[in-house]
């Protein structure tokens, strides 16, 4: 019976604690939960404009940095704008260039299909060449000659 009595001793200390936990608790919480509100309430009064100067203060500031990154905005496609135009000039010289290449080629290409042609026509008739060796030599240097300077400055 003596344990029981001091379980129950011991029950009652700690309850009597805890009790007296809670009423300290209910004292305090008041006080904490008063500061908080006071900080808030403060935090948001700084956060708010005092006047109306203050308000077009900040309206003239969003309409400046609007106009700054709108600013911004133009010099980028201007720039953007001119490096298209040079690269559009830039391809209109190259496609020149082409052109101008493809006519050469065009034309070379008539050249050798003449040359085919006389090849052709002088295999047609081999005893003229046999008969004149030398005739050959001077008529393929000729075409030689004028062929290939032709080529070699253009």
């Amino acid at each position: 019976m003596n344990v029981l009595i001091k379980m129950i001793e011991v029950l009652m200390y700690t309850g009597i604690g805890l009790l007296a936990g809670c009423l300290i608790g209910l004292a305090v919480i008041p006080l904490v939960h008063e500061r908080a509100v006071r900080l808030t309430i403060r935090r948001m009064e700084r956060a708010l404009p005092y006047s109306i100067e203050e308000i077009q203060a900040d309206k003239d500031l969003l309409r400046a940095d609007f106009a700054m990154s709108t600013r911004r905005l133009e010099l980028s496609i201007e720039q953007l704008r001119n490096r298209t135009a040079s690269q559009f000039a830039e391809l209109g010289r190259k496609s020149d260039v082409i052109n101008r290449l493809k006519a050469q080629r065009d034309v070379l290409k008539v050249e050798v299909l003449g040359l085919k042609a006389e090849i052709a026509a002088l295999k047609r008739q081999p005893d003229r060449w046999r008969a004149e060796p030398r005739a050959k030599v001077n008529y393929v240097g000729a075409m030689l000659r004028q062929w290939v300077p032709h080529k070699v400055h253009h």
